[in-house]
Order: structure tokens, then C-alpha cells, then sequence
């Protein structure tokens, strides 16, 4: 009992671990850019936040903030100000509703206060005007519920993400937007029509290297295999320039047509079927004038259907998060996978990284309900032959 706790256990930890870069993921595209390096996952900001260096005080969390009209309150924050090597020295601040002006508040909240409204600056003490001050804020700072500034969460990101971002700047004219909707469009064909093409043809390969006796088999056997050791960086430049002399390249063929039948898939079939089929039910189907392209559509492939399911979703996650391949094949930007167009929200002279992440969240989004929908096959697949009988 203990061993199986203590392997639980383990599991659990294990998955805990496995999912927080899931979690980090899901909580850096809902948060706002102003508070997006305040905290790793959710926004810790509270009610108020002031500028270290300037001392600028602003709202930062207007779901905190109460009707002024039926709730009138005043807030009482204590505000630490470090000059240089200097004893810090505290402000009592008093924030509230009311006119600009008024004695009690060292601060007003405008009625139509919104996300890093900006209030006001705390003055620097006289005795540390000539040297570099730094302001924090320490008590009343009031915080949502577990800490967590709910209030700060946001689907702007996916906004802009689906609206269209822009790519580019013309000399003389408007900002010209690419969306997202047609990055996953150019996903889901190419990501789907490479998986099936790439299973019918690794499944074709492997059936007939185990059903057929024909001379040189051992040897395409061993070519099979030598593939398999070969690094794809080595194909890179040599596929291109086959590619350039066939005129595939910036098209969606130069993609798929490679990733025809791999060796690596052929070489998976092959030993599912040659251990999962026995021989003479396909002896059998020829005595009753079954065709080959029928027994394999018929009896071959519903046979190694655990395998079938596993592998297409292996090609299918491969194509649709495939980077470098449509990289260097395409060149029309309307034709750039889901992949490739995340990786060009990198502006110039900054970086998005909201806009990044709910980016890949969408990515992430379609092969994981795909995943759920297939894990059933992929299990069986992976332990296929795993137990002999």
C-alpha cells in the first residue's frame, strides 16, 4: 500500500511539473501587457501601483474600485521612499472620490477611472531631491481574492490576435494586416492532407514489404533502414534544389510530395502487419478472387487500425507544428502555416509577448482536441506487439 502511494505519489508530482509551462502559457495570454513581467502567472498587482523612479501613483485593478456614488471610500496606503543609502522614510496617503483639491485626500479617484488611470506623482522629501529615489508601496494595498488581481484579466490579446495584426508599413500609405484566420486554414489542409497521404502511402510500403516475396525485398528492407539514420538537416539543401528544378517551390506541393511515405512510417507497418496479419488469411482472400488494392482497403488496414490512428496523429502533429519546412519552401506570406506566422508577431524594436502567447495557445488548441479525440488509438498503437498471443 505505501509503494502504491508513494508511486502515485510521484505520478502526480510528475504531471503537477509537466503542466506548469501549460499554465504559464494559458495565464500570460490573458494578461494585459502593463502587468505582463509583474508576476509569472497570474497579475499580482493590487488596487494601486506607483512608478519606482517617478513615483507616479495610478489605479491598476478597476474591478476593486466601488460605485462612487453608492459606495464612497477612502483608501490608506502607506508608501516607502529609499534615498540612496538613506533611512527609508514612509508617506500616509489618503485616495478617494471627491473634488480635485480637497484637504483629507492626497489623492482623487476620477469617476470614470480605467486600467492605469493615472493620479497623481508623490512628492520626493526635500533632503532627497539630489540623489536617486526609489518608491514602493506597503500597506493597504488592496488585493483581490487569493492576491490576484482578477480584474486585470483580458482577451485583448485573441482580439488583436483575430482581428489582424500589423505586418507591415508602407511608404504612403495604411498599415496592411495579416490575420490568423487564414494562418489556420493553411494549418488545417496542410497539416491534414500530408497525414493521410503520408499514412496511406508508409501503410502501402510496409504492406507490401510484408505480404509480398519478391526479389531485392532485403534489400529495399535495408535502404529502409539506412534512411532512418540520416539526419534531416542533411536533406535541407538538397531537397531544396530538387524542389527549384521541379518549380514545387512556394507551393503547398513541394511540402506534402516529400513527406509521401517515410521511411520511418514504412518501416512501422511493415512489422504491424507482418506481425499483426497472418499470411494466410490473405492466401485465403486470393483463392476467393479478392484484388489486392481491395484486401489492403478491406482487411490489411482495419487490422493495424491502432497503429493507423497512432501514426496519424504522429504526421499530423509533426505537419501542423512543422517551422522549418514551410520556412524555406514558401515564400507568399498568405500561404505561411500557423507556426511560421506566430513567429513573425516579433516586431522590430519590440516584442509582443501577450499577443505571442495567445497565439500559441491557438496553435496549441486544435492537435490537443485531436489528441483527446485519438488517444484511445494512439495508446494502442504505441503497445501494438507489446504482448505476444
Amino acid at each position: 500500500m505505501i509503494r502504491r502511494a508513494t508511486t502515485y505519489l510521484a505520478l502526480t508530482l510528475f504531471a503537477v511539473v509537466t503542466l506548469i509551462p501549460f499554465a504559464y502559457l494559458v495565464c500570460s495570454a490573458i494578461k494585459p501587457r502593463s502587468v505582463f513581467f509583474s508576476s509569472p502567472f497570474l497579475p499580482a498587482a493590487g488596487l494601486f501601483a506607483i512608478d519606482g523612479s517617478t513615483g507616479e501613483l495610478s489605479v491598476v485593478d478597476v474591478s476593486l474600485l466601488p460605485d462612487p456614488a453608492t459606495q464612497p471610500e477612502v483608501y490608506e496606503i502607506v508608501v516607502s521612499i529609499e534615498a540612496g543609502f538613506r533611512q527609508p522614510v514612509t508617506r500616509d496617503l489618503r485616495i478617494g472620490y471627491g473634488e480635485t483639491g480637497q484637504s483629507d485626500l492626497d489623492f482623487v479617484i476620477p469617476s470614470d477611472a480605467a486600467v492605469n488611470t493615472v493620479l497623481g506623482s508623490v512628492a520626493v522629501p526635500r533632503s532627497a531631491q539630489d540623489v536617486q529615489v526609489r518608491f514602493a508601496i506597503g500597506e493597504g494595498n488592496r488585493t483581490g481574492a487569493l492576491g490576484r488581481a482578477w480584474g486585470l484579466l483580458t482577451t485583448d490579446n485573441f482580439d488583436r490576435l483575430f482581428r489582424g495584426v500589423p505586418a507591415e508599413q508602407d511608404a504612403d500609405g495604411p498599415r496592411k494586416s495579416t490575420g490568423v484566420a487564414r494562418a489556420i486554414l493553411n494549418s488545417f489542409f496542410y497539416a491534414s492532407v500530408s497525414s493521410v497521404l503520408a499514412t496511406l502511402g508508409a501503410a502501402m510500403g510496409g504492406y507490401a514489404l510484408a505480404m509480398f516475396r519478391f526479389r531485392g525485398r532485403g534489400l529495399v528492407e535495408s535502404v529502409v533502414l539506412g534512411t532512418l539514420v540520416i539526419p534531416g538537416a542533411l536533406l535541407i539543401a538538397p531537397g531544396y534544389q530538387v524542389l527549384f528544378w521541379l518549380g514545387l517551390l512556394d507551393s503547398y506541393s513541394g511540402l506534402i510530395l516529400p513527406a509521401i511515405a517515410p521511411a520511418f512510417g514504412v518501416y512501422l507497418f511493415r512489422q504491424a502487419m507482418k506481425t499483426g496479419m497472418p499470411y494466410e488469411m490473405m492466401e485465403a482472400a486470393r483463392i476467393d478472387g479478392c484484388s489486392e488494392v481491395r484486401m489492403f482497403f478491406t482487411i490489411a488496414l482495419p487490422m493495424v487500425r491502432p497503429m493507423t490512428g497512432a501514426f496519424l496523429l504522429i504526421t499530423y502533429l509533426g505537419a501542423w507544428n512543422s517551422f522549418i519546412g514551410p520556412q524555406i519552401v514558401l515564400q507568399t506570406p498568405e500561404k505561411l502555416p500557423l507556426a511560421v506566422w506566430i513567429s513573425q508577431l516579433r516586431g522590430v524594436y519590440g516584442i509582443d509577448y501577450g499577443l505571442i502567447m495567445a497565439g500559441t495557445l491557438v496553435a496549441i488548441a486544435p492537435v490537443l482536441v485531436l489528441f483527446l479525440i485519438l488517444q484511445r488509438e494512439f495508446i494502442s498503437g504505441l503497445t501494438a506487439g507489446a504482448v505476444k498471443g
